[in-house]
Order: structure tokens, then sequence, then C-alpha cells
């Protein structure tokens, strides 16, 4: 979501689009004056896309406002080319949850659905004979397209492919008879089986934006089984658990030289170093990134100051390992993230190596008996 800007904020969430959006809204301009020729018709189609992507981003504050009724907060929404994605920093812990917030997209667009149609009877409105691009010319008729897409969008989510929302919805119902991590293979599996419907009958019609959708969907079902079997391996660890039997952390100073810095790297076990003066206040970090750009830098004396990054996160030896560990990790995009008590004082650091040695200790207490 890198390339994603921010065009809004709603009810405490940002908004967001992908600069791949407007390509979408290029490309059916195009096939759209292309077939009519007509100004029109073309601005008409645009305007039918930009409204699917309203009803989209509606679908995902359906999402999204019943997560945070939850408590589970939602960050931003990014629209995307093939639909929209709501920013979760953390899962429902209880299946009905889930199954709540799964549902609640899918009866936006049955309600915008129902308002829809009964606002293209008072206009008259039918269904125009000459196709989506060409022929929407009348009020009716358009209100009757929006209508339908909705209706559409309700059921294409519906479908028990997970990680759609059918298939959170159904992974949710098995969970609650045969738990998380057995509910989520099963539900994967069948989400996976009709990604592979979806790709075959994608590439047999020339429909291949289908195809596209179902590789997301065969890859984002099995991503997210995987995601699911760790965070019930480090279901109770904390960033204490992972930390006990590393050796002491290296530190640098602001005023440490690249070269220093980079001996440090070659001759030791660290490629990231928090950055501490003289008091012992923790002021930075140093990754493996800023050494190998410094490395290949013409400047190869600069200090650390002039390279450590001071917008990183921090963590507590109390923080949960996968809700926060393992989230802060990904979403900083950093190797190791420094660990701090509650004086602020640094007591060590969370690394990518740490979060791999949960599955271990998890085997060394089955083996124990715990």
């Amino acid at each position: 979501m890198g390339n994603s800007f921010k065009i809004g904020r709603v009810f405490g969430i940002d908004v967001k689009v992908h600069w791949t959006f407007f390509l979408l809204l290029i490309v059916f301009g195009y096939f759209a004056y292309h077939s009519s020729g007509s100004i029109a018709a073309t601005l008409i189609t645009v305007g039918l896309i930009l409204a699917l992507f309203v009803f989209v981003l509606l679908h995902e504050f359906g999402h999204s406002l019943v997560a945070q009724r939850i408590g589970i907060e939602i960050p931003d929404i990014t629209l995307l080319p093939l639909g929209g994605l709501a920013r979760m920093k953390s899962m429902p812990e209880r299946p009905l949850d889930e199954v709540k917030i799964a549902i609640a997209g899918p009866l936006v667009n049955v309600v915008l659905a129902a308002i829809f149609f009964g606002l293209s009877l008072l206009f008259g409105g039918g269904m125009p004979a000459s196709g989506f691009v060409l022929g929407v010319g009348q009020t009716g008729e358009i209100l009757t397209y929006l209508a339908l897409t909705n209706v559409i969008l309700a059921l294409f989510n519906l479908i028990p492919a997970f990680p759609m929302d059918g298939g959170r919805v159904l992974r949710g119902l098995l969970a609650t008879r045969l738990g998380n991590v057995r509910a989520t293979e099963i539900s994967a599996s069948i989400g996976q089986f009709f990604a592979f419907l979806f790709f075959v009958g994608g590439i047999m019609t020339g429909r291949f934006l289908l195809a596209l959708i179902a590789v997301f969907i065969f890859f984002g079902a099995g991503g997210e089984a995987q995601m699911v079997r760790q965070r019930e391996t480090m279901r109770g660890l904390s960033v204490a658990d992972v930390m006990g039997s590393r050796r002491r952390t290296e530190t640098v100073s602001p005023y440490h030289t690249f070269g220093q810095v980079l001996d440090a790297v070659i001759h030791g076990y660290q490629e990231d170093f928090p950055v501490v003066d003289e008091d012992g206040t923790l002021v930075g970090m140093i990754t493996r990134n800023e050494i190998l750009a410094a490395a290949h830098s013409p400047d190869r004396y600069s200090t650390v100051r002039d390279l450590m990054r001071t917008d990183f996160p921090t963590i507590t030896p109390e923080a949960d390992l996968f809700q926060e560990g393992q989230r802060l990790l990904q979403e900083s995009g950093m190797r190791a993230i420094p660990v701090v008590d509650s004086s602020g004082e640094l007591v060590g650091m969370l690394t990518i190596e740490d979060i791999g040695q949960a599955n271990l200790l998890r085997d060394v207490d089955h083996r124990k008996g715990f």
C-alpha cells in the first residue's frame, strides 16, 4: 500500500486510493469512447465506475464500523483496482465477532440495492438492451444499473471463498465448533478451490479480471491460513519470552563513524543497532539498510547521527508477541525494533529471528507437558 495517497478521513479512518485505480478509469474510459465515439457515453461509463467504487468504499465502512464497535482499530481503507481493503490492527478473537464484521459489508450493499431499486421504479427504470457502456442514458436505467451493481457486490462477496466475506462467515461459524486453526484450514481449502474454478472460468471465457481476482483469492487464502497458524503458535507469548536467551544488545553512539559501525557488522552478530547518547537515552536506530546505503556512498566516513533513523517504533518486554511485536515489525519494515522498559530504558531488541523462535519455544513446552 506504499503507493497510496490519502483523500480524506471519516469516522477516524483514513481513506486512501492506490495510484493504479486511475489506470482503471483510463482503460474503461478509452474503451467506452472507442466503442461509442460519444463523450457523453464515456463520461457516464467513468461515472458508473466511480459509483461502483463508492459502493465498495461503503461496503468496507460496513466492515470497519462494526469492527470498531467490537474494539478493533481500523487505521485506513484503501481503494484498489480490484476492490477495497480495510486494514485491521488486530483480528477478532471471538468467531461470532468475525461473522458480524464479515456480514456487515454485504448488508450495506443489500440496503443500497433496495434504495436504488426503489428510486428506479419512481423514474420508470428498465434494462437497456444495448449494454452497459453504450445504452445507459436515462435516469431510471442508470438507477437500475446501480441497484444491480450492489446486488452483484453482495452476492459475489458472499461466495464462501475465503478470504472473501462469505469465506470469513464460513470460517467464523466453523470456528465455533472446530477451533480457529482447523476452521481456517478448511475455509482456505474451499477458498482455493473456488479460486481455481474462477481462474479456469476466467481464462476460458476471456474474463481475465476474474482470473486475476482468482489469483489473489488463492494466495490470500494460503497466506491467511499460515498467519492464523502462526498466531496460535505465538498465543500467550510475550516479547520477553523470545528475548531471554539472546546475547547482549550492542549499541552505538551518534558520534561513531560509519567505518566503526561497518566493522561491528563484519565482526559481530548484529546488523541493526540502537543509537544511544552519553546518558544512555535511546535517540535512534541505524539499520542494515542505512549501513548498506552508506557503503555505496562516496561519503564513507559519515557519523551515525547523519545516517540513523529517528522514526522508529519501540515495544515493551510485556507486549504480546503476535498482536504487537510481529505487527510492529511488519508495519515498520524493520528487521529489529528496540525493546524499552516502563522508564524508557533500552533493555534489548526484538528481531525477525526472535519471531521465528516462537515455534521452537512451543515445541519445547509441548515436550515438557505444558
